[in-house]
């Protein structure tokens, strides 16, 4: 991880640089010019940081840093390649494209384009720190207002400068990835998962987890059957005889068994909501309280935000997920986000899913047992 320091003094050193440049050339531009170097590189650092810590989760980049910071990013250092006194000479007559346009501009523009790409073909949402938004109308909002902003500037500019090739380049592939990706083909439909839909997917779940009180009903009634009272009792219903010569010591015997079952019926424990716990345990050597926190989100279960969601568990790492954040992730891989195992379809069709409530007993039991 960068620390902070690092990136602290790499923003003064090329201040420094900036300052000792401009004031010798009395160019405010070459001042600008080292300290937009110093911040492409902390940038840069910044995008490896994320993509390590994205890998080490095997989470999507489709999240605001790796979508649209970088198309605009590229969209600034190209401009200010016309600007700048650096490396800014044209190898390219007729356009303008430069070492620094080559440099710091056009992997930014490329980079931007293929995140651009994406919201319309792979993901489905794009996540703006907690918030989300659907990914295929970001893509139609980002792209209008890049080819808004390109024609304007080119508008603005155009008697001052040149036409700037890594713009021209941008221009046609978001036209190119409108029309092919945006208007002509539909994204993945995603059903729509609903509170009640979740909450009666826990509910069956905890049926399965939990004897119900049916069952038990059904156990007793089995006890009671087998119980001597019964037999007598089914007994003296063959024969009249032998009913009419019952005495008053067999009713005796018969209430008290009736009595006794009725007892032993209530003195049943009732059982924990989680049976097995273990079977939601994540594989760890050693648990923390990461290791209980949604493998998309990063963010620990939690009521009453979280009512009503469900959660999923990895049926080989067993790793927790908010059920809808699973929904969406199955729709564009059957891996999972954190183990890379391959998820069985009838498991990604029916995911097993463990209310909210219930998750949090898990999760504490097993922390309470590590301290």
């Amino acid at each position: 991880m960068v620390k902070k320091k690092v990136l602290r003094i790499i923003a003064i050193i090329f201040l420094i640089i900036g300052l000792i440049h401009g004031l010798i050339s009395y160019s405010l531009a070459f001042f600008f010019t080292w300290l937009l170097i110093g911040l492409w590189i902390i940038f840069i650092l910044r995008i490896f940081e994320n993509i390590k810590h994205h890998r080490e989760f095997n989470s999507p980049h489709n999240t605001a840093f790796f979508v649209v910071l970088p198309l605009f990013i590229g969209i600034f250092y190209s401009i200010w390649g016309s600007f700048t006194g650096l490396l800014g000479e044209s190898l390219i007559s007729g356009v303008y494209f430069s070492f620094w346009s080559l440099i710091f501009a056009f992997p930014f523009v490329m980079y931007g384009l293929y995140s651009l790409y994406r919201c319309f073909k792979k993901y489905n949402i794009i996540y703006f720190g907690k918030k989300s938004v659907k990914a295929r109308t970001l893509g139609y909002i980002l792209s209008f207002s890049v080819l808004i902003f390109i024609i304007a500037y080119w508008i603005t500019f155009y008697n001052f400068t040149l036409l700037d090739l890594n713009l021209l380049l941008l221009f046609i592939a978001i036209v190119l990835i409108l029309i092919v990706f945006g208007f002509t083909s539909t994204g993945s439909s995603i059903p729509t998962l609903t509170r009640d839909y979740i909450a009666d997917r826990t509910r069956r779940i905890n049926n399965l987890t939990t004897p119900s009180t049916q069952r038990q009903r059904v156990r007793t009634t089995r006890t009671t059957n087998t119980s001597p009272s019964t037999r007598t009792t089914t007994h003296t219903t063959r024969s009249r005889t032998q009913s009419s010569r019952t005495t008053p010591t067999s009713h005796k015997q018969t209430a008290r068994t009736r009595t006794t079952n009725t007892s032993r019926t209530t003195r049943v424990k009732p059982t924990s909501k989680v049976r097995d716990l273990n079977k939601y345990k994540p594989k760890a050597s050693y648990l923390t309280v990461d290791d209980f926190k949604c493998i998309f989100c990063f963010n620990l279960p939690k009521l009453p935000g979280d009512r009503g969601r469900g959660i999923v568990v990895c049926p080989n790492c067993r790793y927790p997920a908010h059920a809808d954040e699973f929904k969406d992730w199955m729709r564009t891989s059957n891996l999972c986000s954190r183990c890379s195992a391959v998820i069985p379809s009838g498991f990604r069709r029916n995911p097993r899913m463990i209310s909210v409530k219930n998750y949090l007993i898990v999760y504490r039991h097993f922390l309470k047992k590590k301290r």
